[in-house]
């Protein structure tokens, strides 16, 4: 599976996905996010005092899970490194249209000092057919 296929299976599967992080001691989160896509990454906004931007700070390795739903093909797991963007980007990527959602709903605008991106470079995917054949990123 290539990044486009990739991200033709999220996008069918769901608009939401499951984020999960472990804290320094490798206690769990899961969390719910909206995820935007573009060049091998999978982005998404949240509050600065959030759970999963906790840690993030102390354990940047994360997971989506896709769950099977939709009309899409199967179940989709990803693995990768986050990065929080800086607040001086804000406007920037606020602005990029990465994401496929209006963002002011939840956010209200770009200078909101409780907003932070984060940007996951995507290492390895499987997506998980209905016949139970595994196809693989990269």
């Amino acid at each position: 599976m290539d990044w486009p296929e990739f991200v033709e299976a999220a996008k069918a599967i769901s608009w939401l996905t499951y984020l999960g992080t472990a804290d320094r001691n490798g206690r769990p989160h899961v969390s719910v996010v909206a995820p935007g896509y573009l060049d091998g990454s999978v982005w998404f906004a949240t509050r600065t005092e959030s759970k999963k931007l906790r840690n993030i700070a102390e354990n940047p390795e994360v997971g989506f899970h896709w769950p099977v739903g939709g009309s899409g093909p199967g179940e989709l797991a990803a693995w990768g490194t986050a990065t929080v963007h800086p607040e001086t980007e804000r406007d920037r990527i606020w602005s990029s249209g990465v994401f496929g959602y209006d963002l002011a709903q939840f956010f209200g605008s770009a200078d909101n000092p409780a907003l932070a991106f984060v940007e996951v470079a995507i290492d390895r995917a499987r997506l998980m057919g209905p016949d139970f054949t595994p196809n693989r990123y990269p």
